[in-house]
C-alpha cells in the first residue's frame, strides 16, 4: 500500500476575498499568542459549515507542556458542537523575529491528532491551509496528508 502526500501551492494573489479573508483573520489571531519562551507567533482559524470562523493563537507557560498551540486553541474553542457544525478548513500563520518561519508550516503531531480526531467525530475531511505570509500558500486536502496511515474508523 502505497500513500502519497500531495501538498499544493497556490498564489495568494490567486485565492478569492473570502479565502484571503480567511487567511488574514489566522494572521491577525496571532497577535493574540503569548510566546515569550519561544518567541515564535503562531495564529490559526477554523472555518464551520455554518460560515462561523474560530480563532486560535498558541499559549505557552513556563510549565512547557501546559502550554498550547494555536490550532488547538481554535479547534477546542470552536468545535463544540460538530454533529450541526463541521470543521471545514483551518488556516494556520506564523511569524517570528528570533526564527525563520518554514515554509510549510505543518501543525505539530499533537495538533495533527486533534484535527484527524475531529475528522473521524464529523465524518468529513478539514482541509489545512499553511502560510507565512507570503506569496505562497500551502494546501492540504485533509490531515492524512501528514498523517497517511491515521487511526480511522470505517464500519464493516
Amino acid at each position: 500500500m502505497q500513500k502519497l502526500v500531495r501538498i499544493e501551492e497556490v498564489d495568494f494573489d490567486s485565492l478569492n476575498s473570502d479565502k484571503k479573508e480567511f487567511l488574514l483573520k489566522s494572521k491577525s489571531a496571532k497577535d493574540d499568542s503569548y510566546a515569550p519562551y519561544s518567541e515564535f507567533y503562531v495564529g490559526c482559524s477554523v472555518l464551520h459549515e455554518n460560515g462561523h470562523i474560530g480563532l486560535g493563537s498558541n499559549q505557552e507557560n513556563a510549565s512547557f507542556p501546559s502550554g498550547l498551540c494555536a490550532e488547538r486553541v481554535a479547534l477546542f474553542e470552536s468545535s463544540k458542537n460538530l454533529k450541526q457544525n463541521k470543521v471545514l478548513q483551518i488556516a494556520i500563520y506564523a511569524e517570528s523575529d528570533k526564527y525563520m518561519v518554514p515554509k510549510l508550516l505543518v501543525p505539530c503531531a499533537g495538533c495533527l491528532q486533534v484535527i484527524s480526531d475531529i475528522q473521524i467525530r464529523q465524518k468529513s475531511p478539514i482541509k489545512i491551509y499553511m502560510w507565512d505570509g507570503g506569496k505562497e500558500v500551502f494546501v492540504a486536502k485533509d490531515v492524512g496528508q501528514f498523517l497517511p496511515f491515521h487511526f480511522e474508523l470505517k464500519e464493516k
